[in-house]
């Protein structure tokens, strides 16, 4: 154990690592401790519509999520303080614009998300918009902090947005405001966060730049260079993120209610395989530089690739085992209706981290090929869906097919790279 902790204080990398775990950990159990306590004070139809608007609210963070890797990027290897601040400024003016955006359609198409999910009321999906407006000052200051490497204080205003999150919401259920309750807690939970991340960030240089101004529109001449990278990120992150909620969606879409909500619960726990190791992911794409020597990145990787390994397939085999008393636990005995899937669904929440990893490191380096290898992927992925979906275990399957044969196009395009090198 000394010789663990020896190792990993000697290593910038894996102490960045352990700083960042431990936060992304204490989140973690925050984030899902959520779901739980949602769980017990829901129905579980009104529960199946927590968790199908928690999983649309990432899909729809899909831009904060690419502008914000890009803003990772452009802080990493900027070595102009002006232009860097200029550029990160014009890049939260246009997530700004698209989070009016998305808020506008809300309003105007509404009705129709509600008929389709068959959800109550389409103030959850309204109240949903306007906490993606107030998500994208947070992103800004906690991009820029990663990027600097300041994990420490990303991890502390997340866990200040996740306690916040459970303690409002769980008050505004039990007043009586169900989903909508559960859903506003979130817009409180991330603007505390914001004050915490925006102080943080101010202390190492996050300035306004000279002569900017909000109301103007965002000045495309400037972000050209970064909009075709964000192009490359939006691939990446837009696959990955659909791939681990599509179950989800399709679930919710061909079966019943009950059965949804049943689903939701065991996909739920499974889940936390992948956000476990998605950290490992967030410390190496600052610490992946452009500028570094190729054997140095990869071995950045490969550390990062053993880690996810051992701690995602540790959770998974932990799961596969205790299935019955895990679910139980955290979820409640109503939810074991499913509870066998749990293992089958660890294993695809291990092989979507790993792919994850890996679309990360590729991103970070800007290998704009991978753009092929991701969308290939992502239709094999939904081809499978539309015809394997008749079962529950059918739609897992196809999810994690198509993960495996993503994985596989990777290492095929590897091996023809290395040779092409060579000759």
């Amino acid at each position: 154990m000394k010789r663990i902790w020896d190792v990993t204080r000697q290593s910038s990398f894996l102490r960045q690592n352990a700083v960042f775990f431990l936060g992304s950990v204490g989140v973690g159990l925050l984030n899902y401790a959520y779901y739980p306590v949602m769980s017990h004070l829901l129905p579980v139809s009104s529960y199946g519509e927590v968790q199908a608007i928690m999983s649309l609210f990432l899909q729809l963070l899909i831009f904060l999520t690419v502008l914000g890797q890009v803003t990772v990027n452009v802080v990493a290897n900027y070595q102009d303080e002006t232009k860097k601040q200029k550029i990160i400024y014009e890049l939260e003016k246009l997530a700004l614009f698209l989070s009016i955006a998305l808020f506008v359609v809300a309003a105007v198409f509404g009705w129709k998300i509600k008929s389709f999910f068959h959800f109550n009321s389409v103030w959850p999906f309204l109240i949903l918009m306007l906490s993606i407006v107030v998500t994208v000052p947070l992103a800004f200051r906690s991009a820029y902090l990663r990027g600097h490497k300041k994990f420490a204080s990303v991890a502390a205003a997340n866990l200040l947005s996740s306690a916040s999150e459970i303690i409002i919401s769980a008050v505004l259920v039990l007043v009586g405001w169900k989903t909508v309750g559960a859903v506003f807690g979130i817009v409180v939970a991330q603007f505390l966060a914001f004050l915490y991340a925006a102080r943080a960030a101010y202390k190492i240089g996050f300035t306004k730049p000279e002569n900017a101004k909000l109301a103007s529109l965002p000045d495309v001449k400037t972000l050209r260079p970064e909009l075709m990278y964000g192009l490359l990120v939006l691939c990446g992150s837009l696959t990955i993120t659909v791939l681990s909620s599509a179950d989800i969606f399709v679930v919710k879409h061909y079966f019943d209610a009950q059965t949804a909500g049943h689903y939701a619960g065991v996909s739920t726990v499974a889940r936390i395989i992948f956000f476990l190791t998605a950290s490992i992911a967030q410390v190496l794409l600052p610490s992946v530089k452009i500028n570094q020597t190729a054997k140095h990145n990869r071995t950045l990787f490969l550390k990062s690739l053993a880690l996810v390994l051992a701690l995602g397939g540790m959770a998974a085999l932990v799961f596969a085992v205790f299935q019955r008393e895990i679910i139980t636990v955290l979820m409640g005995k109503k939810y074991l209706t499913y509870g066998h899937l749990l293992g089958r669904l660890s294993l695809l929440m291990l092989v979507l981290s790993v792919l994850n990893l890996v679309v990360s490191y590729f991103v970070a380096l800007r290998k704009y090929s991978i753009i092929i290898i991701v969308l290939l992927g992502a239709g094999l992925t939904f081809g499978l869906l539309a015809i394997f979906h008749t079962t529950l275990e059918a739609v897992i399957d196809s999810v994690l097919s198509g993960a495996l044969a993503m994985l596989g196009m990777f290492g095929v395009w590897l091996i023809i790279s290395k040779v092409i090198k060579k000759e």
